[in-house]
């Protein structure tokens, strides 16, 4: 089982998110108000991967831990790479595993959790 970390902060968030991350937002409800904020945080997260990292970008962060707050959701972050899939991997590969481009890649989930389900 994946463990969660959850994020109560812009500075907490941006210090998990790593380089070249793949990022997917699971919300927790399909309204058009948290889908619109769903967009919003993949969006800003995938450019924070990516590199974008400025001032305006760590505001961005804070403003989406306090947004997420004021809509009763707390964010939590899990955290996959292939060395949670495979132990082995020269193993793997030797047994004719094929890995695709960007298999290094760590996938980020961030899971959008209503306050009273958290």
């Amino acid at each position: 089982m994946m463990m969660t970390t959850p994020v109560r902060s812009g500075a907490a968030l941006a210090a998990c998110i790593e380089d070249d991350a793949i990022i997917r937002v699971l919300p927790a409800e399909q309204s058009a108000a948290t889908m619109k904020f769903v967009d919003w945080l993949q969006e800003t997260l995938q450019r924070w991967a990516c590199g974008q990292r400025g001032a305006a970008d760590r505001r961005k962060l804070d403003m989406i831990v306090q947004a997420a707050a004021a809509m009763n959701y707390q964010l939590t972050l899990s955290v996959q790479d292939i060395f949670d899939i495979v132990e082995d991997l020269d193993a793997a590969l030797a047994a004719g595993m094929v890995l695709l481009p960007g298999f290094d890649r760590p996938v980020i989930r961030v899971h959008l959790l209503s306050k009273g389900a958290a």
